[in-house]
């Protein structure tokens, strides 16, 4: 089995589950894509682009995630969620 995450994004990703009801209920991050580095989030963007542009700026690559914040009753065109650039996986569509 291709392990596709590092530890690092393991554990933002994890940290992302455990703040996910509440961003979901802030109108302002609703929608949006949140950039998580070392289980703080860095940035929230309107778009996947714009949060992999900063991402790539700041950090290395396995050292971060992207994530939508978006419910399980919504059907957006695609939903990204992105490890880093240069990783076997570098953004999946799910």
């Amino acid at each position: 089995m291709i392990e596709f995450f590092t530890n690092k994004q393991k554990d933002d990703l994890i940290f992302f589950y455990s703040k996910f009801d509440e961003l979901l209920r802030n109108q302002l991050y609703k929608n949006k894509f949140v950039l998580i580095h070392d289980k703080n989030i860095s940035g929230v963007f309107d778009s996947f682009e714009n949060a992999i542009n900063d991402a790539v700026l700041k950090f290395q690559p396995g050292e971060y995630i992207i994530q939508q914040i978006i419910s399980e009753t919504e059907m957006p065109g695609f939903l990204y969620s992105a490890i880093s650039p240069t990783h076997e996986a570098a953004c999946g569509v799910i």
